[in-house]
């Protein structure tokens, strides 16, 4: 069996949507399942180990552009975008027909070009749905109508959570097949034991890229409430990429003038891993997650989630089971749950054990490729 890939196209690798895309095509080439990734930038390489996995680039432009614009420029540029990818489509017809993939497996709503390629040399095409746009990213699509039309002419629609299946069977009026999304245990289980709020100072983390979608705002909003309320044994860590930089001075001027800048540290660059493994809560502060596989994360790394109750997180988190969920928006929800955590320290040891236990059960990255190798054998047949 022979796979192609489609990556969407971003200025780094280092989101979800690119890492699920390599936990998976690493497990399909262990399996010993040939994969190719066509890759619209050259970036996508070194975060692939695995010498057996194979690259062709086939550049495309991505359509996706903020959901707020709709100036003439902005018009103008979908016009741009548009015809530049006919060129491109041109170009990776040619290199997929000398690949002669089985299967072209499409990551992430980004541009049209991997489906129609697929169409024209009558490939069969998985297309897999990792976003919401509107609802996490604050995005939508130049060319909506041609790209859903092809996404409701795919052999099939992958949904990484019940609130992506949701939105889209609606949208594409057809059935969508759901697989969770899922991780590499052995790069993110603890296996030391932990004991929530050992130290003095709870620690906390917020992982995520730094635009509103995310609510790093809604977080230190919530730890100025505990502060004021004589909770000052605590400690956040914000660590993302820069995005919206607006909103990144927006938090950094409400910290400063509120003086609470010993309790929260912003880090754009930091090892992700020590803090999980030494960390207490993390938090999942997002409007609405597709899935959102930083909360499997925190599981598996043995602290306890605290999420928004909407969208994915609240699919993964059962309120006071595997973790706390609060009303998305509420900053003094959140600070009330993160308040109740560290009040209630013996409770949150069977909470965050329940979280470890669900998370590597039901979110391995091996579960994820036997459904859908089972999927591709589907199409082939």
């Amino acid at each position: 069996m022979k796979i192609c890939f489609f990556a969407h196209n971003e200025k780094t690798n280092e989101n979800g949507a690119a890492i699920s895309l390599m936990n998976i095509v690493s497990e399909l080439v262990n399996r010993g399942i040939e994969v190719i990734i066509a890759t619209p930038n050259r970036k996508i390489d070194p975060f692939i180990k695995n010498k057996n996995v194979k690259f062709v680039y086939i550049p495309t432009i991505s359509m996706r552009t903020r959901l707020e614009d709709v100036s003439l420029k902005n018009k103008i540029k979908e016009f741009v975008k548009k015809n530049i990818n006919k060129a491109y489509f041109l170009n990776g017809y040619k290199t997929i027909k000398k690949i002669d993939p089985d299967i072209i497996h499409i990551n992430g709503i980004d541009s049209e070009v991997g489906a129609k390629i697929a169409s024209k040399l009558d490939i069969p095409y998985v297309w897999h749905i990792r976003q919401l746009l509107e609802e996490d990213f604050g995005m939508r699509l130049h060319n909506e109508k041609e790209i859903y039309k092809l996404l409701s002419d795919a052999n099939s629609v992958i949904a990484i959570s019940k609130t992506v299946e949701k939105k889209f069977q609606n949208i594409l009026n057809r059935n969508l097949s759901l697989i969770y999304n899922g991780i590499p245990l052995d790069e993110y289980v603890v296996n030391k034991d932990k004991k929530f709020g050992k130290e003095k100072n709870t620690k906390i983390l917020l992982a995520g890229r730094f635009v509103r979608q995310k609510g790093q705002l809604e977080a230190v909003k919530a730890i100025n409430v505990l502060v004021q309320d004589g909770i000052d044994n605590i400690k956040l860590i914000l660590a993302g990429r820069i995005q919206d930089v607006n909103y990144y001075n927006e938090i950094k001027s409400f910290i400063k003038s509120q003086e609470i800048d010993k309790y929260i540290t912003i880090k754009e660059h930091i090892d992700l891993k020590q803090i999980r493994e030494e960390g207490d809560i993390g938090l999942i502060c997002s409007k609405k997650e597709a899935f959102g596989r930083v909360t499997i994360e925190y599981m598996t790394s043995k602290m306890l989630a605290i999420g928004a109750n909407t969208g994915g997180t609240a699919e993964i988190i059962k309120n006071k089971r595997n973790g706390l969920l609060y009303e998305e928006g509420d900053y003094y929800s959140l600070a009330n749950q993160i308040k109740y955590a560290i009040y209630n320290k013996k409770d949150m040891q069977d909470i965050i054990k329940n979280g470890y236990i669900d998370a590597t059960n039901n979110y391995s990255i091996s579960s994820v490729v036997d459904n859908i190798i089972e999927l591709y054998n589907s199409l082939i047949k």
